[in-house]
């Protein structure tokens, strides 16, 4: 009987939290995957390190076969499991390895933000090491261009392999790859919208207790872009004669940063650090406006977990999110503080607020049904390799 290998190592913990977006697409799709066909499933990941809860309980309690990578390389575990199909809910570098496998190998790509980003300024003010300054100075100069070069490469073998099969998770990231990668026939990109993280019962959320505050998340990634909005705050409260009360809480982010360094208001801004799943949905539904000036985004979670609770948001317009969003959020040049600035000062009117309320809400029930449907043919997109 031919299995499917779903590679959970994306999935665990990075450097900068145990819970990110690819994470929770790749447990997503493996729950879904388990509840299908769970004597077709073997999992491979590092067991030494973190795996949500949930998750691992739903693996033991469905008797998944898991093998560790201190047991055993990735071809090896390929070769000694009757294995039909590859899957990983994220690209690794380390996947070169399977090139010309001679099995199929199924991988999302959530976009290119090595090849899309352009250079920015400010990255140096989230470094948190020596070497994570040295290598932002470098994507200042000329030497950005042999990254760019290197990131084309590390990719390029998915795409000449005609044993690979793509999935991404918007349009936006589908002609992403079609414009770097312009050899691609577009037949072998399937766009499947990426699944939705909302908790089960997340109606029944109680909203953070403390008085009006904006929410800004991500505070510790330069891509989210959160040092722009704290300063477009930071400008508001400099005048009381904007009336901008209330406090701003940052997610991520670390009173040792160079970012709180530079904060004149220090009072007004709340800083936590990493908090768990319950307490985000939390302050999702308590915040009286998310502020998200990413950068980039293959797809764009935050917007979306803000409007299921009828929360407005302020975002960017960069990438993935007006594919998602449409109209239902108020956008932002995120490379403009006074520009985000102004738009705090426009959802301080009543009225504009609660229109993006009520379209945020509407927009979220649109796009959660088509992320339902998305993920019933991802499962079968791998299931029928085997």
């Amino acid at each position: 009987m031919k299995k499917i290998l779903f590679d959970l190592r994306g999935c665990q913990p990075n450097r900068d939290s145990k819970f990110h977006g690819g994470g929770i697409y790749g447990y997503t799709v493996l729950k879904s995957l388990i509840k299908q066909v769970p004597e077709r499933l073997v999992v491979y990941y590092d067991a030494k390190r973190f795996v949500a809860p949930d998750v691992e309980q739903t693996m033991t309690d469905s008797n998944i076969a898991k093998i560790g990578t201190n047991e055993t390389g990735l071809l090896q575990c390929i070769e000694e499991n009757q294995i039909g199909v590859f899957y990983s809910p994220l690209f690794n570098k380390s996947y070169k390895q399977l090139q010309g496998i001679g099995i199929p190998v199924v991988i999302t790509i959530h976009g290119l933000r090595n090849l899309e980003m352009n250079r920015d300024k400010t990255e140096i003010f989230y470094a948190r090491s020596f070497r994570e300054k040295v290598k932002a100075w470098v994507k200042q100069t000329c030497y950005y261009n042999l990254l760019l070069k290197k990131y084309w490469e590390e990719k390029k073998w998915l795409f000449e392999d005609d044993n690979v099969h793509i999935i991404t998770v918007s349009n936006h990231s589908k002609y992403s790859i079609l414009y770097y990668y312009p050899f691609v026939d577009e037949k072998r990109i399937q766009v499947m919208y990426s699944v939705s993280t909302a908790p089960e019962g997340y109606e029944k959320t109680k909203p953070y207790t403390m008085e009006k505050y904006y929410l800004i998340v991500s505070g510790n990634r330069w891509l989210k872009n959160a040092y722009r909005a704290i300063k477009a705050f930071d400008s508001l409260f400099d005048n009381p004669q904007y009336g901008i009360d209330g406090k701003v809480i940052v997610l991520g982010l670390s009173k040792e940063t160079a970012i709180y360094k530079k904060i004149k208001h220090k009072d007004r801004f709340v800083l936590m650090g990493y908090v768990n799943q319950d307490i985000l949905e939390s302050l999702y539904k308590g915040a009286y406006v998310l502020v998200y000036p990413s950068l980039n985004e293959g797809f764009g979670y935050p917007p979306l977990e803000a409007m299921k609770y009828g929360t407005p948001v302020i975002a960017s317009p960069f990438a993935s999110v007006t594919e998602i969003c449409g109209d239902a959020v108020l956008y932002a040049n995120p490379y403009s503080s006074e520009e985000i600035a102004n738009r705090v000062l426009q959802m301080e009117c009543k009225e504009i607020c609660e229109k993006y309320k009520n379209r945020g809400m509407s927009k979220y029930n649109t796009v959660a049904k088509h992320q339902s449907v998305d993920m019933d043919n991802l499962c079968r997109f791998i299931q029928k390799f085997i």
